[in-house]
């Protein structure tokens, strides 16, 4: 890949791994909100999610479904 970027190896990692370390910031600010929702009783029913899973792989896929009241 080096080559074909016409880069060196160590550019390759250095990318590589500020791409991770952004990767890993984002999925801990997404944990850290989705725990927060759900600790002011945010939250969708499970059930509503998994018919909701289950519909993408029909031709009529159902909308995203929303929290419980």
């Amino acid at each position: 890949m080096a080559e074909h970027l016409e880069r060196s190896k160590s550019w390759i990692i250095r990318q590589a791994l500020v791409a991770w370390v952004d990767q890993e910031e984002e999925r801990s600010r997404m944990t850290h909100e989705a725990l927060a929702e759900a600790d002011a009783g945010r939250l969708t029913d499970h059930q509503a999610v998994q018919v909701w899973a289950d519909s993408l792989s029909t031709e009529t896929p159902l909308s995203v479904p929303h929290q419980s009241s």
